[in-house]
């Protein structure tokens, strides 16, 4: 549940129009009635290899290019919490990005990389780094893949309690940078099997739930090269789902 301390009254004049980021993929763009949101809080979940880092691979791309082609014509900040950053991919799509919209530029100058091994660090980042950075570059997307990296422990005692106001700052100081620089938030999520109803769900528990304004679960089906790409909750968004493909061009609709 929020604080009352966090809940305030605005006058219209203050609240900013939201941003439109597309991903290029007609089938999920349509699902989310354009792309994803600017100002909210937004969760990818999935299994490991479904295609969460694919699509924000290509979303740290896409943010750069014009308006008219679905970007927000601003850069990217990728806070990889995962072992190896994805970097060869990353050169693999830039490539196809300058062939497909007949530019020389450098999409990999735009995107900006920290690698974050602990919550120590991360909170060093949101409170120093990156606000040092939004004021000096126009960023209109910011991936922390994944949230649940964070938390990582093979310490058997974790205090939950401890956990959950750690999940409430970061969620908290990710939702204040969404709507003072009117840029996309994205964190990628894992998922753990519920012992007791045998689904898999994304990890982090109620807390980190009640954070997320709209969560969106990634799986793979058959034949393997076929993703779902589903809407979990959302207050402007409809529980439905859709098919797409990840190929060497980045994400693309089911054949």
């Amino acid at each position: 549940m929020r604080s009352t301390s966090e809940i305030k009254f605005l006058t219209a004049n203050l609240l900013k129009e939201f941003e439109i980021l597309s991903l290029g993929c007609s089938n999920i763009d349509k699902l989310l009635k354009g792309g994803f949101r600017s100002n909210v809080l937004n969760e990818i979940a999935g299994d490991s290899g479904s295609g969460k880092t694919q699509i924000c691979l290509v979303l740290s791309l896409i943010v750069q290019l014009p308006k008219r082609f679905g970007g927000l014509d601003k850069a990217a900040v990728y806070i990889c919490t995962e072992k190896v950053f994805p970097i060869k991919r990353l050169h693999q799509l830039n490539c196809w990005f300058q062939q497909k919209y007949g530019t020389t530029k450098n999409f990999l100058d735009n995107i900006f990389i920290q690698h974050i091994p602990d919550y120590e660090v991360l909170m060093k980042a949101l409170h120093i780094h990156l606000p040092n950075l939004l004021k000096m570059k126009d960023i209109g997307l910011i991936v922390i893949d994944s949230i649940a990296g964070i938390f990582r422990s093979d310490n058997l005692e974790v205090s939950y309690v401890n956990r959950s106001k750690q999940l409430n700052e970061i969620a908290l100081i990710l939702r204040q940078f969404g709507a003072k620089y009117c840029c996309v938030i994205i964190c990628v999520n894992q998922v753990t099997e519920n012992l007791d109803s045998g689904k898999r769900e994304p990890c982090l528990g109620l807390t980190w739930s009640n954070s997320v304004i709209s969560r969106f679960f990634i799986s793979r089906c058959y034949p393997l090269s076929q993703r779902i790409f589903q809407v979990i909750f959302s207050p402007y968004l409809s529980n439905s789902e859709c098919k797409f493909m990840i190929t060497e061009k980045g994400i693309e609709n089911d054949m």
